[in-house]
């Protein structure tokens, strides 16, 4: 009578496991990705880690930082499967006068994955042609959504490239608008343009 009581236990132990395997999947990899929540999309080889920090551009009075870090692990949906990304918050001071500020939202608790003001993390090798593109076509770019949580219409795409510039660690970046909600008054409040930021 122990037997058949055995091999059930054993049977539900390893269909409960079967179901719970993690399919790793890395990004950039150009593998079919599955919309569930056995695949994880995953920086493997840590090309986040290099772009992880403060950053700051300045060119007279006006000033763009940005704070990222690195989230693993995060799931849009308990149906949607996990993903690495890269988050961020920043800063946009023009001539002396701040025109956004969402720094703080960095260390907020609640505040995670996509819901940052700064999200993504697809990997690029070859940059629009508006984008000003010193690299190597083997090189690893990333780009990232940027939105203005003020104004839930405006958004952007902001692509970096990592630097290290004799020692000093550099960020290019190419900024643009996206917006395609709203009326066309609604644009993010950072100019399109290529800006080198230094590492802090």
């Amino acid at each position: 009578m122990k037997t058949p009581i055995y091999i059930v236990i054993v049977f539900i132990f390893i269909t409960i496991s079967s179901k719970g395997q993690t399919i790793i999947v890395p990004i950039g990899s150009g593998d079919a990705m599955k919309n569930n929540q056995n695949y994880y999309l995953k920086d493997v080889n840590n090309e986040f880690g290099k772009f992880e920090g403060t950053w700051i551009y300045q060119n007279g009075t006006t000033e763009l930082t940005l704070i990222l870090k690195k989230e693993e692990y995060y799931q849009i949906s308990s149906s949607s499967d996990f993903e690495d990304l890269l988050v961020g918050e920043y800063q946009y001071i023009e001539n002396g006068v701040e025109k956004i500020n969402t720094l703080l939202d960095i260390e907020n608790a609640f505040i995670t994955g996509y819901e940052h003001a700064i999200s993504g993390g697809v990997f690029m090798h070859k940059l629009p042609n508006f984008c000003t593109d010193n690299s190597a076509i083997s090189e690893i770019k990333i780009e990232l959504l940027i939105n203005n949580p003020a104004n839930e219409f405006a958004e952007g795409r902001v692509i970096l490239r990592y630097v290290n510039d004799n020692g000093t660690e550099k960020l290019e970046a190419c900024i643009y608008d996206y917006t395609i909600m709203g009326d066309n008054t609604v644009k993010l409040d950072i100019p399109d343009g290529y800006y080198v930021l230094v590492k802090q």
